[in-house]
């Protein structure tokens, strides 16, 4: 059935679609620039005013071709990727049990939860946790920024609650049949929630990736280890120009040092652009299946 267009419907599209456009617009203009910055020429950027829409001057290639041949751009991507696979490898177990415990209908859920949710309000700042992590022998080690961050309580309740919403028939069933918890996780409940585990991926994926803070606390002087936003904040912030082999030393002259870091942000970000499209259709569903219930 076509829905009959009044004046007010035609109105409220115009609106509505042009709000969109707007949002869109003011979305997309910032990262656009970006990108149509690091390829544009040095010397004609640096007197064009505003947003670009399209290249200045001659289009070049050098930003990139000296940030891809970078070693330690490389070892960023490298060490990212362990810290964003390790972290996945950890955290999703333990949100998986802990969620789980925490939907079971049991005089300590109440408690639990509450906690869970204290630490989500309060934190003990930022010189207890250096003072633990140092005592646990984290500080200079790359699993500090692995293990400390694991369980976030927030990806906790969200997990609980999806559990929560699993029908408890199914449970039941199970447990008639002699399963036990484990079993009831990785057969009953897992296949269910499967959603809300992709969401929860998607959060911990993005969050490692743009992570640079842990690095700069507990591993500033090994630089092996540093994460690919730790090598970017060097460029970005501190302008340190001792990333750049010494054969690039002549063309660094001419290739002013700002084309750089739009060049750096563009590869830094491209991957997590790129994958974040596939994992789109789990979000909505994800998110409403593990919401908060009254």
């Amino acid at each position: 059935m076509v829905e009959k267009l009044t004046p007010s419907r035609v109105i409220f599209n115009i609106f509505n679609y042009g709000l969109m456009i707007l949002l869109s617009y003011a979305f997309l203009a910032p990262v656009w620039h970006v990108i149509m910055s690091s390829i544009s020429n040095p010397r004609s950027l640096l007197v064009s005013p505003g947003l670009l829409h399209r290249p200045v001057g001659a289009v070049t290639w050098d930003a990139y071709r000296i940030v891809l041949n970078n070693p330690s751009i490389l070892i960023g991507f490298r060490n990212t990727i362990i810290y964003v696979i390790g972290m996945v490898v950890v955290a999703i177990p333990l949100l998986l049990i802990g969620g789980y415990v925490l939907s079971r209908n049991s005089g300590l859920r109440a408690p639990f939860t509450i906690l869970v949710v204290f630490t989500m309000m309060f934190s003990g700042g930022l010189i207890p946790s250096f003072i633990i992590n140092m005592q646990l022998g984290l500080v200079g080690n790359p699993l500090a920024l692995i293990i400390p961050g694991s369980i976030n309580g927030f990806f906790l309740i969200i997990m609980m609650n999806a559990f929560r919403g699993v029908p408890e028939s199914l449970e039941e069933s199970a447990k008639l049949d002699g399963a036990g918890h484990i079993i009831i996780i990785l057969r009953i409940m897992l296949p269910l929630v499967k959603s809300t585990i992709a969401v929860l991926v998607l959060f911990i994926v993005l969050g490692q990736w743009n992570s640079w803070m842990p690095a700069a606390i507990y591993l500033p002087r090994s630089r092996e280890w540093w994460p690919l936003q730790m090598f970017m904040r060097e460029i970005l912030v501190q302008h340190d120009t001792r990333m750049v082999s010494p054969e690039e030393a002549a063309r660094m002259a001419d290739l002013v040092q700002h084309i750089i870091r739009y060049a750096v942000i563009v590869v830094g970000t491209f991957p997590i652009i790129v994958a974040y499209p596939f994992a789109q259709k789990y979000f909505v569903k994800g998110v409403t299946l593990g919401s908060v219930k009254g």
